[in-house]
């Protein structure tokens, strides 16, 4: 390197290695385009740019150029000197043509040399570009047409079509390309790298930015776009030479042009522009993500499409991670940062993710192969001698063993196929030998493999076509009676495709499906965001995929989410993220007793035991009680003069007199009320809060009465204060939204309390004052304005987080002992089985997430704003879940009964 770069390039080299590049953003959802400007306003520099290998189709262009309405550049390459009279011949009578220039090119680096090199200098003089060539062929080989057609039609299908498209780029100067959706032919594991990632990392490095080697991309498939020249002017910078094109073999994939191809949409974000994604109707308007023909994929259950692919296979063969074992991380790196993080806490390990990478790499160049998990440590040793290389080695293995789950409704379907006689083995690129596999893997998974062939046993990778022949040979087995199955679209897909082998089954890997189905991109996180975070997403992912494999009608189309899947995604991860804040908050502030108001407090305090048996010594002293509340209970309590009443009736309500004193202080105060002031006041109807004043006025006459029940409500509450609270430092835990509880126990108690909440609205502000310290976990008014998806979903929230049991409505004496009483039971079966499995699947993540966490448990934090996404697409109709009509709250506070958590939009 030194004798070919020189002193000052390999300096260079190592700069650019070393430098953390932020990887290409994804869009971000829901992205609403302007309308365009008219084509008369638009003063664009046009341009157009053909590569017309074929020449034959020069007709054909030149009918699509006439349609252009607007002077333009022509810029056209051919790659026979003969093509060019007939070209001049049929596109010098274009109208609109301000230059036209044609050049032979070599037959180098197809439509993209032409683009990025011959051109180079005249697009640079232009403002938007749009880019053809006379395509004849798909990624398969076969000539066709229609391919061709549909893109070309898709942005020169009419004056009025490219007029549109121009006026776009000129009304949103954040535009940066425009393309058609990809054709349907273009299947989904097309929209990837595939064996491009090599080029593309090295040519994204060179721009300043990285890729995601397995996302799903979005890019023009078939090179076909329209283009602002300072959106792609990163890849002309680059000043490729023609030699950096392979030359013309006919070549699938793999080469400079294909990375490039790919590269054009990742450029333009990296630039801090948008993509513009042209529907497949042919409508004129933009998405700024495209589709990727993902539904296909979801059109059968994962077990049918194994067993109508293997129907004439006697050799299945299967990948492994991703595929028949699943980690609870979104990403092999999350995983990786988490074992670093693990070896740091218990074995004292400072950066062990970097020096297992280098042990790794040294290895792999001593070995010459992939390295075996046994060979990196070895290397790590010899790097290393103070570090205790055999206990991480050791901890590598017992945490794989932990974290790693079976892949269900594929080892059901392996199950199907082994019990007719199939043989079936395990093929994978990796550092785990079969021993160490067999070690860590789940019994059934290993029980299912006939043979395993690793690439760190047998020196031969998938992702390079060297292990086909291999295990061809091993098997004796021919290509057309061999299946394989994964996740990987180049290793596992595009390699078995060239090898004839028959067609394989694609697996979406879990992690694949915030990119693939448009309902969940809003849960996608940044590569590099903490292990925590990417333990929440990778949890949900896995669930997800369990429901893509055996019902993917569930998520084609508009994704339906099911109480258990609402329960698991949405409420859990809220949950578990709240609890893990309230530890810390109750560390801090020296609190020994939560006190989880009912009736939302009934799954919070299952949720926090669970907490207390995976964490006993962070959560140490800190117990957690359900606290028997309401705001009748304690507001009938706290009454004691004119003012507390007050407070009693600062709330909006609609209804009569009599049912408002049952809402707000009960049975017993309507009936002692009703004796003093007589039957007929009762059924005056009233509205809060315009009539505030004279309800207070028309109770006056009987608050004498009504403060001596006030006294005994008073002297019970505090007497199950003290016996559930004593001498103890406690915090009130409720989802909030006003603080109006807390209010009324530190008026009883007078003293002031501790308060934590999901969430706190504007009228926490007055309710709060005096009353003590409260904290609010993801919206606090008092400090922020702004909407809440917590606030906004607040009635969805209590319906699922609400207890069995019937609202509480105060303490009374029967025969000399204390006896909380109850209000009506609320006989919906429907409505609590509902509940009853929201509630059991939040508390299956939360089991989850604290069993993949392990001695990191104390560590868990999701991020705040993320964590409430899954609930507001729930809220806003992104996720259809009909089910939530039958659900609700009995909101006789206000007057309104019966109240549904939400009113699902139509499907």
């Amino acid at each position: 390197m030194q004798r070919a770069m020189g002193f000052r390039g390999i300096a260079a080299r190592i700069r650019i290695a070393g430098r953390a590049r932020p990887v290409a953003p994804t869009p971000e959802t829901g992205y609403r385009f302007p309308p365009p400007s008219p084509i008369d306003a638009v003063s664009l520099r046009v341009g157009v740019m053909l590569h017309l290998f074929y020449s034959d189709l020069a007709d054909e262009f030149a009918a699509a150029l006439s349609r252009m309405p607007t002077p333009f550049v022509l810029l056209v390459s051919v790659s026979e000197a003969d093509a060019v009279d007939v070209v001049r011949g049929a596109f010098s009578a274009i109208p609109g043509v301000q230059r036209l220039e044609i050049v032979v090119v070599p037959n180098r680096g197809r439509d993209i040399a032409p683009l990025l090199v011959t051109f180079r200098e005249a697009l640079l003089e232009l403002d938007v570009i749009a880019h053809l060539h006379s395509k004849k062929s798909l990624h398969a080989g076969s000539a066709q047409n229609r391919w061709r057609a549909y893109l070309v039609d898709g942005l020169m299908g009419s004056p009025q079509r490219i007029a549109w498209q121009l006026g776009m780029f000129d009304a949103d100067p954040s535009l940066g390309i425009i393309y058609p959706e990809s054709h349907e032919t273009v299947p989904l594991w097309g929209h990837t790298w595939l064996g491009n990632v090599a080029d593309g990392s090295a040519i994204a490095a060179r721009m300043g930015f990285s890729i995601d080697p397995q996302a799903y991309i979005d890019f023009p498939a078939g090179s076909m776009f329209w283009a602002r020249i300072d959106a792609i002017r990163p890849l002309l910078a680059l000043q490729l030479p023609l030699e950096a094109f392979p030359e013309e073999r006919g070549q699938l994939d793999g080469t400079l042009q294909h990375a490039i191809e790919r590269m054009f949409v990742a450029v333009v974000r990296a630039r801090g522009f948008r993509a513009g994604v042209l529907p497949r109707d042919g409508s004129l308007s933009l998405t700024s993500e495209g589709d990727r023909n993902w539904q296909d994929y979801f059109a059968t259950p994962l077990a049918g499409r194994i067993a109508a692919a293997s129907i004439d296979a006697t050799l299945v063969s299967v990948d492994i991670f991703d595929t028949l074992v699943q980690r609870p991380f979104l990403s092999p790196a999350a995983a990786r940062a988490y074992l670093a993080r693990l070896a740091q806490r218990t074995l004292a390990v400072d950066d062990f993710a970097e020096l297992r990478a280098r042990a790794e790499a040294r290895a792999r160049h001593a070995a010459a192969r992939d390295p075996t998990l046994a060979e990196i440590y070895d290397v790590m040793h010899a790097l290393a001698p103070d570090l205790p290389a055999e206990a991480l080695h050791a901890l590598e293995r017992a945490t794989e063993r932990r974290l790693l789950r079976p892949r269900t409704a594929l080892l059901d379907a392996l199950a199907a196929i082994r019990a007719r006689g199939t043989r079936l083995v395990a093929l994978s690129d990796m550092y785990l030998d079969e021993a160490t596999l067999q070690e860590i893997l789940p019994a059934p998974v290993v029980d299912i493999v006939d043979r395993w062939y690793v690439s760190c046993d047998t020196g031969h990778r998938k992702d390079d076509g060297a292990a086909w022949p291999t295990v061809a040979s091993a098997e004796q087995v021919a290509s057309k009676k061999w299946l394989h199955i994964g996740d990987n679209e180049h290793a596992d897909v595009q390699q078995p495709h060239w090898q004839g082998m028959l067609t394989p089954v694609h697996v979406l890997r879990a992690s694949a499906l915030l990119d693939v189905v448009p309902a969940l991109r809003p849960l996608r996180t940044a590569p590099d965001a903490h292990w925590s975070e990417q333990l929440r997403l990778g949890l949900i992912a896995n669930h997800l995929s369990d429901i893509a494999d055996a019902a993917p009608e569930m998520l084609a189309g508009r994704l339906h989410v099911s109480p258990r899947t609402f329960g698991y995604a949405v409420i859990g991860p809220l949950v578990l993220d709240f609890l893990t804040w309230l530890v810390r908050l109750a560390r801090d502030r020296e609190v020994t007793r939560l006190l989880f108001l009912s009736r939302e407090g009934h799954l919070l305090v299952e949720a926090f035991h669970r907490l207390k048996v995976a964490a006993p010594a962070w959560t140490g002293e800190i117990d957690g009680v359900y606290f028997l509340a309401s705001r009748q209970a304690c507001g009938l309590a706290a009454l004691r003069d004119r003012d507390s009443l007050a407070t009693l009736l600062d709330c909006s309500y609609n209804g009569t007199l009599g049912d408002l004193l049952v809402a707000r202080l009960g049975n017993r105060a309507k009936a002692v009320l009703e004796l003093r002031l007589g039957g007929a006041v009762m059924h005056e109807h009233v509205f809060l809060p315009e009539m505030h004043e004279a309800v207070a006025d028309r109770l006056a006459p009987a608050h004498d009465a009504l403060e001596a029940l006030a006294a005994c409500a008073r002297a019970l509450y505090r007497e199950y204060w003290d016996e559930t609270v004593g001498d103890a430092r406690a915090m009130l835990v409720d989802i909030g939204y006003a603080g109006t509880i807390q209010r009324h126990l530190s008026s009883m108690l007078e003293q002031p309390l501790e308060g934590a909440y999901f969430a706190l609205d504007s009228r926490a502000e007055a309710r709060l004052r005096g009353a003590g310290n409260a904290r609010a976990r993801y919206h606090d008014a008092r400090q922020e304005s702004g909407p809440s998806d917590v606030l906004g979903n607040d009635l969805l929230l209590e319906s699922v987080l609400t207890a069995p049991q019937p609202q509480f409505t105060g303490f009374e004496n029967v025969d000399g002992a204390r006896q909380p009483t109850y209000a009506t039971p609320d006989t919906q079966p429907r409505r609590w089985s509902i509940v009853a499995e929201v509630q059991a699947a939040a508390l299956e993540f939360i089991d989850d997430a604290l069993l993949a966490a392990g001695p990191l448990a104390d560590e868990l934090a999701f991020d705040p704003d993320a964590v409430q996404v899954p609930l507001a697409c729930i809220g806003a109709g992104r996720w259809h879940a009909p089910w939530l009509a039958d659900i609700g709250v009995d909101d006789a506070f206000t007057g309104r009964g019966q109240v549904a958590a939400a009113t699902p939009p139509p499907p």
